[in-house]
């Protein structure tokens, strides 16, 4: 039994052969840029500035500025088929907005040039791929969502146990000016009620506390490490009662269990099952299986998620058949369609990127940009599940579009460590 807990060799089982080991100092260097860049990433999404009425994340010049040093050394380099789709697709982008402007339509230029440089880096790929620089990434990340798991599972139970309110830490050092608005950090159990669900201080939602520790699950599973982290990571994702996360750790299970069934092992399967008992005794159980029926039920933060934006994005696009051509314009989605995050009176509808691209720039062209974001992950793509599992994060369970912390993430555990050819 002890063997089965301890952490497998280097090499990850889910990759394919291995490249000409790489300098030693290079491939050091590379590891922390990386690190830092997956620091930043996941520790420092909520830090932000305004630009117009937008929101920017600092996790943009900060993926920016590791790219200009890894590619100042060598490090990165252009993969020539994401580099003809991206252009295809953008002079679509570009096309469609040219019209909305001529006609005289609003749109917003921010949305726009946001969605192209969150993007852009997906262009990119390291020069210095393999399996093992690959479980080395993926161990960090694993590793960081530990800490973060473990901080949120004491934010939420110390307010069971009565010991420390809620206050929201990081706007009391930081200021509000410094962080990204427009999401909902202090997110409350149910409605007054005195306890708040853990986002672990640093997550913009509790929903993405709840997301990335089911994402670190399955890469943890990929990598073989310890059945005590995955325990701890179910831990952190029911401490954040987000039903998103429970989701993705169901999907990537199934691709887990179906693409690659040799990574399921005895421990994993026994820290499964302790987990769900764990999580069926504790206080948030009934909280989780009471959201079981959302996407039934109008009004409901499920419902609002994974029904409402496709309903409303075809009623918008049946009210003017025009807009399955070129669409209502960058950043229209929330604005025309109903939604309360510019203020309109309603609920906040989650508008995901297939909706959003298709509203905003037609069929043609935000099929087209949907494309490039698909094939840039999983063309090449080293692993067999975690491309599936962040498909499914990035086009049904994410809230956005233009979430560069996730987008950037996304292109890391893919596009990134793409293989030659």
């Amino acid at each position: 039994m002890t063997g089965q807990l301890m952490v497998g060799p280097p090499a990850a089982p889910d990759t394919e052969r291995e490249v000409p080991a790489a300098d030693p100092g290079s491939t050091r260097g590379t590891r922390l840029l990386l690190t830092v860049l997956l620091v930043g990433l996941v520790l420092g999404q909520r830090f932000g500035f305004r630009v117009g009425e937008a929101s920017v994340s600092l996790t943009i010049p900060l993926v920016y500025a590791v790219i200009v040093l890894l590619a100042w050394t060598g490090r990165v380099r252009p993969d020539r088929f994401r580099v003809e789709l991206f252009l295809l697709a953008t002079a679509g982008l570009l096309a469609v907005t040219a019209a909305i402007g001529l006609s005289g339509n609003f749109y917003s230029p921010t949305s726009l040039l946001l969605l192209i440089a969150i993007h852009l880096p997906w262009l990119l790929r390291a020069t210095e791929t393999g399996a093992v620089q690959l479980a080395q990434f993926g161990r960090t990340f694993v590793r960081i969502m530990l800490v973060v798991a473990t901080v949120g599972v004491l934010q939420l139970g110390a307010q069971f146990a009565g010991v420390w309110e809620y206050r929201d830490v990081l706007t009391e050092v930081v200021g509000k000016q410094w962080l990204v608005q427009d999401f909902n950090h202090s997110n409350a159990l149910f409605y007054a009620s005195p306890i708040y669900k853990a986002n672990g201080f640093v997550m913009l939602e509790p929903s993405f506390l709840s997301q990335y520790c089911a994402l670190a699950v399955i890469i943890g599973v990929v990598l073989r490490v310890q059945a005590w982290q995955l325990l701890v990571l179910i831990a952190g994702l029911a401490s954040s009662v987000s039903g998103t996360g429970i989701l993705l750790l169901l999907a990537g299970a199934l691709l887990v269990l179906f693409r690659a069934p040799r990574l399921i092992r005895p421990a994993y399967i026994a820290a499964a099952g302790v987990g769900l008992v764990l999580v069926l005794l504790s206080p948030v159980a009934g909280l989780l299986l009471e959201r079981s029926d959302e996407p039934a039920r109008p009004g409901t933060s499920g419902y609002q998620r994974f029904v409402a934006p496709y309903e409303e994005t075809l009623g918008g696009l049946e009210q003017e058949p025009v807009r399955n051509l070129v669409g209502e314009g960058a950043g229209s989605a929330e604005r025309v369609l109903a939604s309360d995050r510019a203020g309109q009176v309603g609920q906040a509808v989650v508008y995901t990127t297939i909706p959003k691209l298709v509203f905003e720039y037609g069929l043609l062209a935000g099929g087209a940009f949907a494309l490039f974001i698909v094939l840039s992950m999983v063309d090449r793509a080293p692993w067999r599940v975690v491309p599936g599992t962040l498909i499914i994060m990035t086009f049904v369970l994410s809230g956005g579009l233009l979430q560069a912390h996730t987008a950037f993430l996304t292109w890391l555990f893919t596009g990134f460590w793409a293989r030659e050819k």
